[in-house]
């Protein structure tokens, strides 16, 4: 089997992941989640005519009467209210507290136009508008919109959830490792950014290089995706290839056109997770999970596939691959590749500001160049 494209291999990504379950969620609890369809306005927004300032509600022109009643507001009276308040009946515009002067049972001031600092209802949004369209993520600010406009449920498909596998049998989780050992940082780094990519990691599972122990983690859990660190080179040592023949796993790519993390690969098993996995070196592991983690993302959640923006190179960025992702900063002449980025190593992408999506011709200084945001 071929490297696929790194664009055809994203796009056979978000296909492979069939879109999850519709699922009544508390507002409060939706956080995350991505919204099965259109939302709308179940009410307006604001539900009534409000102050939009502290002052004096008025009625006709000044100078007007204090009122301290509760009922419509005659013409020629005028009537403390504060900003949210609700103007009476009868009330044509607000006057500022600052702008206005009591002497005894009179204000004086200069006279507002009417509807002045009235905030009329529905201004934000009319019963039934659309506030939040369907397969977008829900942020804080889109569940407070939701909440403003009477929602207390939402219908949404929630993010999916990983069964994170961390092969190799040469790791050591603390202190400084011996010649030959590696220390794990796959453990470290890997669930808060798959997180950040729009997953929910339930389980981490470190497991050793063997296919069959590997095929068996995979079933650990219950989960929507299996995500795999390690383990998926050719030789006898990695075990990802073996567990899939062991699994009768679809496999739907194995290596990319792309570097760091030609190895990447994809396979479906029989239950209908999709199984990523991941090189073991850790920048390759890390634009491997950039690359593909949020399309696998979308096509569970039904979201669309984030695009990359873009950037303008002010270095020239040298191709390596049909793709090459390169992490970067943005410097004064404009986006220039960081140090130490080599496949295994992290410092470069530590300091990155983004990842550089650069084509086999390369980039030269002041062209456009696609990037990937920071979520590391």
């Amino acid at each position: 089997m071929s490297d696929l494209p790194w664009a055809a291999a994203r796009e056979r990504a978000r296909t492979a992941c069939a879109p999850g379950p519709v699922a009544l969620v508390a507002v409060n609890d939706a956080l995350g989640d991505t919204t099965a369809s259109d939302l709308l306005a179940l009410g307006p927004v604001p539900h009534a005519a409000t102050s939009a300032m502290d002052g004096w509600v008025v009625a006709g022109e000044g100078p007007w009467k204090l009122d301290a009643g509760s009922g419509p507001l005659p013409d020629g009276h005028a009537r403390v209210i504060v900003t949210g308040g609700v103007p009476p009946e009868g009330a044509d515009s607000v006057l500022p507290v600052e702008h206005g002067d009591v002497s005894g049972d009179r204000l004086s001031g200069p006279t507002p136009p009417p509807g002045r600092h009235i905030r009329p209802a529905g201004e934000e949004a009319r019963t039934g508008d659309v506030i939040v369209a369907g397969g977008r993520v829900l942020t804080p600010a889109r569940l407070a919109v939701l909440a403003t406009t009477g929602h207390d449920e939402v219908p949404v498909r929630r993010a999916p959830r990983v069964l994170l596998l961390v092969t190799g049998d040469e790791l050591d989780s603390t202190g400084i490792p011996a010649v030959g050992r590696v220390r794990d940082v796959m453990t470290p780094m890997l669930p808060p950014m798959l997180e950040r990519l729009g997953a929910r990691v339930v389980r981490v599972e470190r497991v050793r290089d063997d296919a069959s122990d590997v095929a068996e983690a995979a079933e650990l859990e219950e989960s929507d995706l299996v995500v795999s660190a390690g383990g998926t080179g050719r030789s006898a040592a990695d075990p990802i290839g073996s567990a899939w023949e062991k699994l009768r796993a679809d496999v739907r790519f194995r290596g990319v056109d792309m570097r760091p993390g030609h190895p990447a690969s994809l396979a479906v098993l029989p239950d209908g997770r999709p199984w990523l996995a991941l090189p073991g070196n850790p920048l390759a592991a890390v634009v491997t999970a950039l690359s593909f983690v949020p399309a696998l993302v979308a096509g569970h959640t039904g979201a669309p596939l984030p695009e990359a923006s873009v950037a303008t190179a002010g270095a020239s960025f040298s191709g390596r691959a049909g793709t090459t992702l390169v992490p970067a900063e943005h410097g004064p002449e404009g986006l220039v590749p960081a140090t130490t980025s080599r496949p295994h190593m992290l410092r470069g992408l530590a300091e990155a500001d983004v990842v550089a999506i650069v084509p086999a011709g390369g980039v030269e200084p002041g062209q456009a160049v696609a990037v990937l945001p920071r979520v590391w």
